[in-house]
């Protein structure tokens, strides 16, 4: 998308943003009939889905500009070089948007993560309920236990910082990626 020029091009992008604009509450209901039509209501498939849908646009558009940042005389000087296009993607491309990689993989993961509307909407068990919806079980009893709340919002942090400290120095980059040096 990119690198090469197409016949709506623009157009393509530009539907891609405007998917972004939708509100949620636009395509729940179809959603909801379609997974109801297959069976997967109250199934991690139907999460998965929704969620990989609602972050492809974001991902695609987030790569996209690290990828136009890459001189495309790298590209070819590593074609002249002797390397196929896949040996250039492999050898060349990807270790040079590791940073963009992993900086759009945090925010895609991220926003997944903390997602409560689909996984109230999608799930109901025990079983396939995902941890901001285990979270606000806590908030609608009557009786809440603060202890319990809090130690169970802390432990749901813990992956998100996991992820956080072992990516920071490519989250870094790959957000200062293309500023001004002086």
């Amino acid at each position: 998308m990119a690198r090469h020029s197409f016949r709506g091009k623009k157009l393509f992008l530009i539907s891609f943003l405007a998917t972004q604009m939708i509100p949620v509450m636009v395509i729940l209901v179809p959603l909801f009939i379609s997974f109801s039509q297959m069976h997967l209501l109250n199934k991690l498939p139907s999460l998965i889905i929704t969620y990989t849908a609602m972050n492809i646009p974001f991902c695609l558009l987030t790569m996209s500009s690290f990828f136009q940042r890459i001189p495309v005389s790298l590209e070819e000087a590593a074609l002249i070089d002797g390397c196929n296009k896949f040996q250039t993607m492999i050898k060349i491309i990807l270790p040079i948007m590791r940073p963009g990689i992993v900086a759009t993989l945090v925010f895609a993961f991220t926003g997944a993560w903390n997602d409560l509307f689909f996984g109230v909407m999608f799930t109901n068990s025990e079983s396939t309920k995902t941890v901001p919806v285990g979270l606000s079980s806590f908030v609608q009893k009557f009786d809440i236990n603060w202890g319990q709340m809090s130690a169970a919002g802390i432990l749901s942090l813990i992956p998100v910082v996991i992820m956080f400290a072992f990516a920071q120095k490519y989250i870094v980059s790959g957000l200062t990626e293309g500023a001004v040096k002086g």
